[in-house]
């Protein structure tokens, strides 16, 4: 037999017994929007439908320098998830998110779980979001406009919206420096025990973890909360505006410790193919390509909409499930979707590249 053919089937039946056989570190770029960005991604071997975390870089960073600052690579490697480090839209190079409370990155970030869904047929039911100021902003956005979509969140340094409507409780990790304002952290920390129904006493463990006598950390465990939910609050004595210092804690490890008692469908009660809760200012239809999927702003789960190529020939006649529609292996060109059979029915082109 040929000795290439033999090497060839021992590759592939590597990689359909063990997962992925190699690491996978790169960065990834997409066109979104009419826009080109960026994430540095982390792909450990022997993954096997993972669940995907997003870190969510602050101001003046990058995805790329988060990924340095945080070592969420090491926590992805051991426990065989996928790691995602977005880059913020830069203006002027400043690496600054123009949107911090609202939904103006989602459509980013959805195009990249569609991309890691693709290549690697990740669990929907495991996506979660962590981020350090502007990021920890974004990620109570996640919490709040996307809760069919993260089971967990965790914002380090980073404040609640003024306010929040949430479809089911979702798991809350806060984490701040006490040189930080404390206050307003306790603020949101007060916002979410009243949104996820949590026992008002705390369970204190100070310091964290207590068999750490060095560590600087103090931890607030709120719960069971509705749904079996929780909330967990660390304030770390003496750190002010930062990423946690390893010195104290492992961050990524904490964070995941937390995410990974969470799923859709199971502690939080939402099945991921539910009912989408989209935001209450998405007033007009926008549409966009990426990675085989059509993503669709303003339109309601379930409904049904029709594609359709210039010509008028019928393409696609699919329902909306997480806010898009599957358009695998169409050729390139410009094609029309239609909201069909409403009285507000709305027709909209959009390109595939």
């Amino acid at each position: 037999m040929n000795r290439a053919f033999i090497f060839r089937a021992a590759c592939v039946g590597l990689l359909t017994t063990s997962g992925f056989a190699q690491t996978i570190k790169t960065t990834l770029s997409l066109q979104v929007g009419g826009k080109q960005r960026s994430c540095a991604i982390y792909v450990p071997t022997g993954i096997s439908k993972p669940a995907v975390v997003f870190f969510i870089h602050g101001a003046n960073g990058s995805g790329g320098n988060f990924e340095n600052d945080t070592k969420g690579d090491v926590t992805a490697d051991k426990n065989k998830f996928i790691a995602l480090y977005p880059s913020a839209d830069a203006k002027g190079g400043t690496g600054t998110w123009d949107d911090m409370t609202g939904t103006g990155n989602f459509p980013f970030f959805q195009a990249l779980l569609d991309t890691m869904d693709a290549r690697y047929k990740i669990d929907r039911t495991r996506i979660y979001m962590t981020g350090f100021s502007q990021g920890g902003f974004i990620s109570f956005a996640a919490a709040c406009f996307y809760s069919d979509i993260f089971a967990a969140v965790a914002p380090v340094s980073g404040h609640l919206i003024a306010t929040c409507t949430i479809k089911r409780p979702v798991p809350m990790f806060m984490t701040f420096g006490a040189q930080e304002v404390a206050a307003s952290f306790l603020q949101d920390r007060d916002v979410w025990l009243k949104l996820n129904k949590c026992p008002a006493t705390e369970t204190l463990t100070k310091p964290y973890p207590a068999s750490s006598a060095n560590s600087k950390a103090v931890r607030a465990a709120y719960g069971p909360c509705d749904q079996n939910s929780s909330v967990l609050v660390d304030s770390i004595i003496g750190q002010g505006h930062q990423w946690p210092d390893p010195t104290n804690l492992v961050q990524a490890d904490e964070v995941w410790s937390f995410f990974k008692q969470y799923s859709l469908g199971s502690a939080t009660g939402v099945s991921p193919t539910g009912p989408r809760q989209d935001a209450p200012f998405h007033a007009k239809i926008s549409v966009a390509y990426t990675a085989g999927r059509v993503r669709l702003q303003g339109v309601d789960e379930g409904v049904r909409v029709r594609v359709t190529d210039t010509q008028g020939k019928l393409v696609a006649d699919a329902t909306v499930s997480h806010g898009a529609i599957s358009f695998r292996d169409q050729p390139r060109g410009v094609y029309i979707l239609s909201t069909g059979e409403s009285r507000n029915s709305v027709d909209q082109k959009f390109l595939v590249p």
